[in-house]
């Protein structure tokens, strides 16, 4: 059994966009899911991208303008959005509070672009560097 906790996910910082790397092969070792929690401030951005896996976005708190091949559309808490494999797809928060989504891709990305799209150290070492300064 693998538990991971947001504190020691590793993660991204940009546009605004927090993202934690809950499961993949990076962590726990997953071959076939990556797992990851994010979280948008209110005019936060993830810009249209596309990759092999297959996704999905479940909103839980929050609303943004989803984009999907093109096509827009108002998402809001509790609604799940599902794309293909190689969409391009990405997400805006228009709302005025942050916006939280958990996502799922599978097959899960490479170990290789686990250590690439989540080259930040997990919140729980950042914090004990601040504590040893």
């Amino acid at each position: 059994m693998e538990i991971q906790k947001r504190e020691n996910a590793p993660r991204y910082t940009r546009d605004g966009t927090e993202s934690f790397l809950l499961v993949s092969k990076r962590t726990g070792g997953s071959e076939n899911l990556s797992v990851t929690l994010v979280e948008m401030e209110p005019g936060g951005e993830q810009k249209i991208h596309r990759h092999d896996p297959e996704q999905m976005y479940y909103i839980l708190e929050g609303s943004g303008m989803m984009s999907v091949d093109g096509e827009e559309r108002e998402i809001a808490a509790g609604e799940c959005v599902y794309f293909r494999s190689n969409a391009f797809h990405g997400l805006r928060n228009t709302g005025s509070v942050k916006l939280r989504y958990l996502s799922a891709a599978s097959p899960g990305f490479s170990a290789q672009l686990c250590d690439e799209w989540w080259p930040l150290p997990p919140l729980s070492k950042m914090k004990s560097v601040e504590w040893s300064q």
